[in-house]
């Protein structure tokens, strides 16, 4: 609890920085080639799909202005993986505990509204030196799949992917689809961040369930095109 307190007291001390200037900061994705695909008989497929992850780059901003948060997914990225949730827009307002998705599922452009509830982090007193900066390891307790190297000399609880009250600026995010690192950073001043409106509104339950249903056809396809083999 010491150290967390800590932390949270080096970043009160310089939060003149964040109220007065905002932050835009460029993330690119890295996929790991899992064993199965390795495993793969197939060497024609096998040589495929490593070429694909390996080429694949999605590209996204993260831009930070106070307490208000807009991450994007910018259109240079190289979608050689698709996501079946692509999340192209989440606006994050902690003021006013707003939470604003904005993704593609199934080619349609859904908007998502809720809160933006509390996520509890597990901190390490481990440092690593990432990008010239003192960084410390994170995991996400809602879901430990979810870890990430933050730093307290840049004042912005914001995060890739919505994944926000670390006290400092994520660097670097891993999920269970790939790994985000930051590339660049640079200041921003006098923008005005807005939430996502295109798409259809759902709330958050019926988009849960919509993505839990089509998930399950998606296995139960799969098992039948294994057992006709």
């Amino acid at each position: 609890m010491r150290f967390f307190t800590t932390l949270l007291l080096s970043v009160t001390a310089i939060s003149a920085f964040s109220q007065a200037k905002g932050i835009r900061c460029i993330y690119s994705s890295s996929m790991e080639v899992s064993k199965g695909v390795y495993e793969m008989e197939n060497e024609i497929a096998k040589k495929m799909v490593i070429r694909d992850i390996q080429e694949d780059k999605k590209i996204y901003s993260l831009t930070a202005v106070g307490n208000k948060y807009l991450f994007t997914k910018e259109p240079e990225s190289v979608d050689k993986v698709p996501l079946m949730v692509d999340k192209k827009n989440i606006y994050v307002d902690l003021d006013d505990s707003i939470k604003v998705t904005q993704s593609e599922f199934v080619n349609k452009l859904y908007i998502v509204k809720g809160h933006a509830n509390r996520l509890d982090w597990d901190v390490e007193e481990k440092t690593e030196n990432v990008l010239g900066k003192t960084c410390y390891k994170a995991t996400l307790r809602q879901d430990p799949r979810i870890t990430a190297w933050f730093t307290p000399e840049i004042p912005f609880a914001c995060a890739p992917l919505g994944y926000y009250g670390l006290p400092g600026l994520v660097v670097r995010i891993t999920t269970p689809a790939y790994t985000l690192s930051l590339e660049s950073m640079t200041e921003v001043d006098n923008i005005e961040l807005k939430e996502p409106t295109e798409g259809t509104a759902i709330t958050e339950e019926e988009y849960s369930e919509k993505v839990d249903h089509n998930y399950k056809k998606l296995l139960d396809s799969a098992d039948k095109v294994t057992y006709m083999e």
